[in-house]
């Protein structure tokens, strides 16, 4: 028998959107299945996504982006009830271009029974000075 009460810590739930990181590194969208409840619903810029959306943009960006395990790095992340925030920041390589490219982004999901149910994430590429300067040479 499982211990529900150990999942619902606000550790546990850290933990579970850290393994959502680290799978989404990996494209390991089954093993991410077992992370999304069956009600999942996320909140992006793009609009609502569920499950297989959310899924298949992870696909996406995996043909679009090269990844490393490390990739992502949980920057800030802390817990209040069923809430989850998280400030992350990503690095990867544009796979047409070869460019290095450092994203910054926010998450708040929430979590339940050791499952993410909604969450709400947004990103934008970081870019520093020095590139902004470049880009009107």
């Amino acid at each position: 028998m499982q211990d529900n009460a150990v999942e619902e810590t606000p550790e546990a739930k850290l933990a579970v959107f850290r393994r959502l990181v680290e799978l989404y590194a990996r494209a390991d969208v089954d093993a991410l299945q077992d992370l999304i409840a069956s009600d999942y619903v996320g909140h992006t810029s793009a609009g609502t996504r569920d499950w297989a959306e959310f899924r298949q943009s992870i696909l996406n960006f995996h043909q679009i982006f090269e990844y490393a395990q490390d990739s992502f790095i949980v920057e800030d992340q802390f817990a209040s009830g069923d809430k989850v925030a998280t400030r992350m920041t990503a690095h990867v390589r544009n796979r047409g271009t070869g460019e290095s490219m450092t994203m910054i982004g926010i998450n708040l999901a929430v979590i339940k029974g050791g499952k993410i149910h909604e969450e709400w994430n947004t990103w934008e590429i970081a870019q520093s000075p020095h590139s902004l300067s470049m880009q009107g040479a």
